[in-house]
């Protein structure tokens, strides 16, 4: 850490003592603790990293077959579980702190007897969520294309005994139904950023695919209207840039009534936002808030069905 940053956390440090002392220091208490806790998981770590070594196969394999660590994940309404076997499932069980828009969302708009559509679902959180805020009085449609974190998601779902309400797709919702290809950032479940390749489109990765997989692509109209997939109600469409081909291959599915409201991650850069907004007011939905991520560059946009 350089000194500009020191010097600026001490500065908020005296600030925060003077105005509120005993939030400050709860806060510095919380992050001591935690940076403890995180010294002694890392010695550990390396401790046990060390005695693999000498290990016999046999055993590691056993050792890693019978550990099955979770972590609570931040929902404070109902206690939900998640898989934690990588420090990136321990960042996804954050996943309420991280978009709470997303967790009110969920819970104002949602309705027993409806129907969910997670596209691009990750490891499961906000399904987990939307299935157990409604005691699985709701059809989760949760659709995940990464091999890796398609298999933490079923575990997650299984793990939490909501396979009654919530059903997994490892397919990738497109512009056009047929074959393609889906570059990986990682092979890390729970890893975003991948990036989806229209063979008609060709668009190619800005960074170093570690592994491009073929997989079935679908327009979400022709799963309704060729496969019987019913209609959702809500449609949550985080898909890392390709939210525009997925709204596409959905038009007519967009335009019925059954649909009240679209939750979609937009990057304001170059222009996608306007892009999704103007497709999704032209089928009769209303820009009805706006979400910063973070960095003022990724947003939630939520829409809502306006009365014909």
């Amino acid at each position: 850490m350089n000194g500009e940053n020191m010097s600026s956390r001490l500065e908020r440090l005296v600030s925060g003592l003077k105005a509120n002392p005993l939030d400050t220091l709860g806060r510095v208490v919380r992050y001591a603790s935690g940076s403890i806790n995180s010294f002694f998981a890392d010695l550990l770590y390396y401790f046990f990293r060390a005695q693999s070594i000498i290990a016999p196969t046999r055993t590691l394999a056993k050792l890693k077959q019978g550990l099955n660590p979770t972590v609570k994940l931040d929902y404070s309404r109902h206690p939900i579980f998640m898989h934690a076997d990588s420090e990136l499932s321990l960042f996804r069980s954050r996943a309420c702190q991280k978009e709470p828009e997303t967790i009110a969302w969920i819970e104002n708009f949602m309705k027993p007897g409806e129907v969910f559509y997670d596209v691009g679902a990750n490891v499961g959180a906000y399904s987990l969520v939307a299935s157990k805020f409604l005691d699985g009085r709701i059809r989760v449609y949760a659709f995940e294309p990464s091999f890796s974190t398609y298999d933490q998601l079923c575990r997650n779902i299984i793990l939490n005994r909501c396979q009654d309400s919530v059903y997994p797709f490892m397919l990738a919702l497109n512009e056009s139904t047929g074959l393609v290809e889906f570059d990986y950032h990682s092979l890390a479940a729970g890893d975003a950023e991948h990036l989806l390749i229209d063979p008609i489109q060709g668009s190619q990765p800005e960074f170093q695919s570690v592994y491009r997989q073929s997989l079935p692509g679908f327009r979400l109209d022709d799963l309704v209207a060729e496969f019987n997939f019913p209609r959702p109600n809500h449609i949550k469409l985080d898909v890392d840039g390709s939210e525009l081909a997925v709204l596409c291959g959905a038009a007519e599915t967009l335009k019925s009534d059954t649909v009240r409201s679209v939750l979609v991650e937009v990057r304001k850069q170059p222009g996608q936002a306007d892009w999704v907004e103007n497709l999704l007011v032209a089928a009769g939905f209303k820009l009805l808030s706006e979400h910063d991520r973070g960095n003022g560059v990724i947003w939630n946009y939520i829409f809502k069905k306006t009365p014909a």
